[in-house]
Order: C-alpha cells, then structure tokens, then sequence
C-alpha cells in the first residue's frame, strides 16, 4: 500500500470511528415518544431481564386501558378508583373475564423509557409489572387537556392493564354458582 492509500485508509477508519462514537452515544440516549407498542416491547423487556415470559397483548385488555385513559382525560381524574369505577369495572366490561388483574396508570412523562422507568422505581408499579401471575396486557395511551389548579394542560394519560384469563372451567362453575345463588335467592 503506497502513502496515498494509507491516508486514505486512515481518514475512512477514523470516519468510520467517529460515526461509531456518535451514533453509539446517541443510541444510549435514545428515547422513543409514548405508544401502546413502546411501552409493551419496554414493558416485556423488563420481564425478561427479570427471568419472566413477556405478556401477550390481549385486545380486550387493549380496549379496556384505552377506555379508562379516556375516562380520565374526559372526568379529568387521575386515580384507579374514580366515579364509583373501579379497574376492574373496565377491565370486565371489555369481555376480559379475569382470575388475576393489575393496572398502572402514569400522566405527564415525554417518552416511553420515562413511563416505563417511573413504573419501575415505585414498589407497586414494579410488582404488577414483575408479576408471574399475570400472562396478559393491554396498554391505552390518550392525549387529551388536563386541568390542574384551574390551569387546562395537554397531557399523555396511560393505563397499562394486566391480567390472566379465568381457565373455562372456573366460568362454568362461577355460573353455575350464579344460577344457583339467584334460584336461592327468589325462593326465599
């Protein structure tokens, strides 16, 4: 290789170091904007970094989480129980008939890496997250105005909602149950 080429082969290897310097650092501080598809991919990776087998997206979780985060924008609350509704009441009212069920509910973060690591960082957040007991979820992002201290703000509401379906066995003796109990109950 003559002087000329060794120039060359120099100045494309330190290019080629420097786009790896600069897209290296940009990639750790990367942070993706708050969609129902980042937060279960960041959701699911913090299961597996923990040993767990990430959840299934479940479209009747999808729709429940959606409904209550647009609850929330619309009655302007931020709480799990709210109205007299409880997580529950959403989560049923999809068609989810559940044996287990969580929910997570986060409000004003820009990213979901920001959701997602405040989820963690609190104890009751990080146990439904980790939760073995649970093998589905569902995720509402909302954008709507908040009213906080009289002042209206835009926000990002999230409901993360998880579950595992009652197996078909426990549904037929639940009503079975049910039909039993209302027998019961208009014979007395």
């Amino acid at each position: 290789m003559n002087k000329n080429q060794q120039k060359i082969s120099q100045k494309v290897l330190l290019s080629v170091m420097g786009l790896v310097v600069v897209f290296g650092i940009t990639s750790k501080a990367f942070a993706s904007p708050i969609t129902p598809q980042n937060l279960e991919y960041l959701v699911n990776k913090e299961r597996m970094y923990n040993g767990l087998k990430p959840l299934v997206v479940d479209s009747q979780l999808d729709s429940a989480a959606t409904s209550k985060s647009k609850d929330m924008v619309t009655r302007n609350y931020f709480e799990h129980y709210a109205f007299g509704l409880t997580p529950w009441d959403f989560i049923l009212s999809s068609g989810y008939n559940y044996l287990y069920a969580g929910e997570n509910l986060a409000m004003n973060f820009d990213t979901s890496e920001g959701t997602v690591q405040a989820w963690m960082n609190s104890p009751a957040h990080r146990a439904n997250i980790l939760n073995p007991d649970y093998e589905d979820m569902g995720i509402g992002v909302v954008k709507g105005a908040y009213t906080v201290n009289g002042s209206e703000e835009q926000t990002v509401m999230v409901t993360n909602m998880f579950g595992r379906k009652k197996p078909a066995i426990l549904e037929v003796l639940t009503s079975l149950i049910d039909q039993i109990s209302e027998v019961l109950h208009f014979g007395k």
